[in-house]
């Protein structure tokens, strides 16, 4: 039973081993996917946050460049104002579009970014339509009043709020980056030391086979060598008592023609003739078959016993 038990574990290694190497490269490539997953939504969360701050550029240049054209009535100080005021619009779309796939709470922020953003434009546009019709104190008291400091705060507010919220989705896909990476050397430590164990077993195991195998078939040979030539030696004594029976014809039948010939009929002679020349064919037809057969290394062994008994 013991016996049965480690050949079928000794066959089940190598599908464990093939299973072990499958499911390792399974938790490989699902972390990796995951990690992707985080590094993609970190590289939008990125995306975000310049768009956020591309916004936060845009409304800055536009407020700079007010100011100066206030302060001065020279027009060329509209133009960051005017470059400003025409990205602001492409900005806002493509901030508006990634936050599409966002929470609903950051979308519901950039509206409200939005609304308090065209407010503060309208509130510039007019302070620069006051000075362009020479009205420079209604222009400068209405830029310092509460009601464009607090939309420009209000507008502050909600961008920082929006940069918050990203730099928090930023920090938590790093940390999701870091903990897949962390996991994936992990499982991957885990999964080669069991592969070299059960790598281990299954060497010392197929050693121990190997060796059994080859102490059985060590023994087995040297019993089939000793059945072998103890089946040589049996068909060379039964060769040589054969051969030994046949030469006591032959030599009967030769003493029996010698020594009675002349009393024997000639049917009787023949017969005798006949054994004597039919035994001899029969020996050199023995001779010959033994000394080509396998027995044939063994028949000296048993032609010297067989004489020394005859001699004795």
């Amino acid at each position: 039973m013991t016996k049965s038990l480690r050949k079928i574990a000794l066959q089940m290694t190598i599908p464990v081993l093939c299973g072990l190497l499958v499911l390792n490269a399974y938790l490989v490539s699902r972390n990796v996917k995951l990690m992707q997953q985080a590094a993609t939504r970190r590289v939008e969360a990125s995306r975000l946050q310049a768009d956020i701050s591309n916004v936060v550029l845009d409304l800055k240049d536009m407020e700079a460049g007010q100011r100066g054209y206030l302060i001065t009535g020279d027009p060329s100080y509209l133009q960051p104002y005017n470059e400003a005021n025409e990205r602001l619009a492409a900005d806002f779309a493509k901030l508006r579009s990634r936050l599409a796939k966002e929470s609903s709470h950051d979308s519901w922020l950039e509206a409200q970014l939005e609304s308090v953003a065209e407010s503060k434009i309208a509130e510039m546009k007019e302070t620069i339509r006051l000075r362009e019709l020479g009205y420079r104190n209604r222009a400068f008291q209405l830029a310092s009043s509460d009601r464009g400091k607090e939309l420009m705060n209000e507008a502050r507010t909600k961008l920082d709020a929006l940069s918050s919220a990203q730099s928090s989705n930023v920090a938590r896909y790093d940390k999701e980056i870091g903990e897949s990476i962390s996991r994936t050397f992990k499982q991957l430590a885990l999964g080669s030391c069991i592969l070299l164990a059960v790598t281990v077993v299954a060497l010392l195991g197929f050693n121990w086979y190997s060796q059994r195998l080859e102490t059985k078939y060590a023994r087995n040979a040297e019993e089939l060598e000793a059945a072998s030539l103890l089946l040589e030696q049996f068909t060379s004594t039964i060769f040589y008592e054969v051969r030994t029976l046949l030469g006591k014809m032959q030599s009967y039948a030769n003493a029996l023609i010698e020594v009675y010939g002349g009393f024997l009929p000639r049917q009787g002679q023949e017969k005798a003739e006949y054994i004597e020349q039919e035994a001899e064919q029969t020996i050199l037809l023995l001779d010959n078959l033994f000394k080509s057969s396998p027995s044939g290394s063994a028949a000296k062994v048993v032609e010297v016993q067989s004489l020394q008994r005859l001699s004795a």
